[in-house]
């Protein structure tokens, strides 16, 4: 008995020093696992402090891009509409139909002019016959006139034979002045229904809704069957040649750009090309709320879309900006960035920014980065946000 219990006591302590070792390898295997894995070193790095360099400043306006010539095209006539001729994005010609209302009205209108028109022709026909079978009785009355006043003078005829003729001569001038009134009635008869039937050819060509220029539909807001009230758009049609973007600009900028002051434009869809561009217009107007007036400027043709998003950036006077060079500048998923160095260990973070204009090898950099700001210029290739950059 006291054998085994001697035994036993043995391997309690072996189960007791191996549950301890146990205990301290797993411990340690937790504190190997604790510990971060070590940052990637990327040798060489070129890296550059960014200073402010001297450039003439750059001020920069957000706007939309609008056709110069753009068009709501409403109905002239109520009616039902019959069809609707075209489709967003349809290019059509100048006077091209785009769409018919009902005309039945306008067509009996018309009908009913044209034989107003008839009847005056008519009428004006048979003035002209009176007019002349009157002047013709009018010439023959004053010749026997004065064939009797010759017979009255040798005393061959009485003198009331002669006042028969005289009174027959004054008739026969009433008649055709007569004449010449119903003449001039009629007259006044055949412009008053050539006008009514011009008028309801003009009604009936209401019927028809047309472009007013070539161009292209960009929205077409009714349907056949729907009804057309005149003054309510039917179709938006732009010139798709020629657009202009229309930008907000900080009241303080107002002396500086007068119509044909020369600005860039950066749409969003492209940031990185510069587009020239002409100022068109400036509302003087500045809105109280905003403290902004309007800039519109003309941009090259075919470069833009209507709705489209840009920027418009001109100079404003001499200055300092920050530039970094237009190599240390990366791009993805449409925006630019750099890869600052920060801190002792130098770590390299990407760092989104918003570029200016370009000049010689720099680009200035509107927004993104401090002055000191250490940027790395290469390897960009092998660079990625985290890294270690080791020195050149």
């Amino acid at each position: 008995m006291r054998g085994f219990s001697r035994m036993t006591r043995y391997g309690v302590r072996a189960l007791a020093v191996l549950s301890a070792a146990v205990l301290l390898a797993a411990c340690g295997g937790k504190e190997r696992q604790g510990q971060a894995a070590p940052r990637a070193l990327v040798a060489g790095v070129e890296v550059i402090a960014v200073q402010p360099v001297p450039r003439e400043t750059s001020v920069e306006a957000m706007g939309t891009v609008r056709a110069t010539k753009i068009a709501a095209v409403a109905p002239q006539a109520m009616g039902r509409l019959t069809a609707v001729l075209v489709s967003e994005g349809a290019r059509v010609a100048a006077g091209a139909v785009l769409a018919t209302i009902d005309d039945q009205t306008a067509r009996a209108q018309l009908a009913s002019a044209e034989g107003a028109v008839a009847e005056a022709e008519g009428a004006r026909e048979e003035a002209e016959q009176a007019i002349a079978q009157a002047a013709a009785a009018k010439d023959l009355a004053a010749k026997t006139h004065e064939r009797y006043r010759k017979l009255l003078e040798e005393k061959v005829i009485t003198p009331q034979e002669y006042d028969e003729v005289a009174m027959r001569r004054t008739v026969a001038a009433k008649e055709h002045e007569r004449a010449l009134q119903k003449a001039a009635q009629a007259a006044g008869r055949m412009a008053q229904a050539k006008g009514a039937a011009d008028a309801a050819r003009v009604q009936l060509g209401y019927a028809k809704v047309t472009a007013p220029f070539p161009g292209v539909v960009l929205e077409r807001k009714a349907d056949a069957g729907s009804m057309a009230v005149p003054g309510v758009p039917l179709f938006v049609v732009e010139d798709p040649s020629r657009h202009r973007i229309e930008a907000p600009v900080s009241e303080e900028y107002l002396s500086l750009l007068k119509v044909g002051s020369s600005v860039r434009v950066v749409l969003d869809d492209a940031p990185g090309a510069e587009l020239p561009a002409t100022v068109s217009e400036v509302v003087p107007a500045v809105d109280p709320g905003s403290r902004t007036f309007t800039v519109k400027a003309e941009l090259p043709p075919g470069k833009a879309r209507t709705g489209q998003s840009g920027r418009l950036r001109f100079g404003a006077g001499k200055g300092a900006v920050l530039a970094v060079p237009k190599r240390a500048v990366t791009r993805a998923g449409g925006s630019e960035g750099v890869f600052v160095v920060e801190g002792a260990d130098n770590v390299v973070r990407l760092t989104v920014i918003t570029t200016g204009a370009e000049f010689g090898t720099l680009v200035e950099v509107l927004s993104g980065l401090s002055p000191g700001a250490r940027v790395a210029v290469s390897p960009l290739d092998r660079l990625f946000d985290g890294a270690i950059a080791g020195a050149k």
